[in-house]
């Protein structure tokens, strides 16, 4: 008899930068964590191994995905016994920036990778419907509207957005159809101006493919003369 079990895996820890350096934090242990290493490649050896001597007992990785940290209250406590400029400097950009950042975000707000993750997701599937709906159909309009729902869960195997695509009323088609479409009586729901821009782009177009097409002629007569 067996049980099926669902390992929870934590969010990656976020990246700040702190003097164009990667600092990682991590926000789902209380109190929030400073990867050492970052801090370190930050502020320096000497300042670091003063930290190191401040702060033994209290260094940590509370799990794999974490990396070996130091508590924010503990690090800032360590720093302000510290004399180094880099550590003052240090101090000052923890208290002055991230402390308040930190008291601003709301209990499960959404992460910056998460967000990117999100829309990365949200524009691979629409891009993906768009093109199946247009290479799908040959001279026909295919009507279709794309509604997307998209999840994000820190526990997903992938660890991204999901999503489901479901179809509702728009309207695509096949190049090929575009000048049929509008040389038909009624034509398309457009503006005078919206029309004589699309004109003006085609010629434009055709006057560059046609110039190519003369150079090539051009060339082809040369060589043979």
């Amino acid at each position: 008899m067996s049980a099926n079990t669902k390992t929870t895996l934590p969010p990656p820890p976020l990246t700040l930068h702190y003097l164009g350096k990667p600092i990682r934090l991590t926000l789902h242990h209380t109190p929030p964590l400073l990867a050492i290493a970052d801090l370190a490649a930050a502020i320096g050896p000497r300042c670091t191994e003063q930290l190191r001597q401040q702060l033994q007992t209290h260094a940590q990785q509370p799990d794999e995905h974490t990396p070996p940290s130091w508590p924010l209250p503990a690090l800032l406590q360590a720093l302000r016994r510290s004399r180094k400029p880099a550590a003052r400097q240090l101090r000052r950009w923890l208290s002055r920036e991230l402390l308040p950042a930190l008291h601003q975000l709301p209990p499960h707000t959404p992460r910056w990778d998460q967000a990117l993750a999100i829309a990365a997701e949200a524009g691979q599937q629409i891009s993906h419907a768009v093109l199946q709906t247009v290479l799908q159909q040959e001279a026909n309009w295919q009507h279709t509207h794309w509604l997307l729902t998209l999840n994000y869960t820190p526990d997903h195997p992938r660890r991204h957005s999901h999503g489901r695509l479901s179809a509702l009323e728009c309207s695509a088609t096949p190049l090929q159809a575009l000048a049929d479409e509008i040389a038909q009586p009624k034509g398309l729901g457009m503006q005078n101006g919206d029309l004589l821009k699309l004109v003006a782009a085609c010629h434009a177009q055709l006057a560059r493919r046609m110039n190519k097409q003369a150079w090539r002629e051009m060339a082809d007569q040369g060589s043979a003369g």
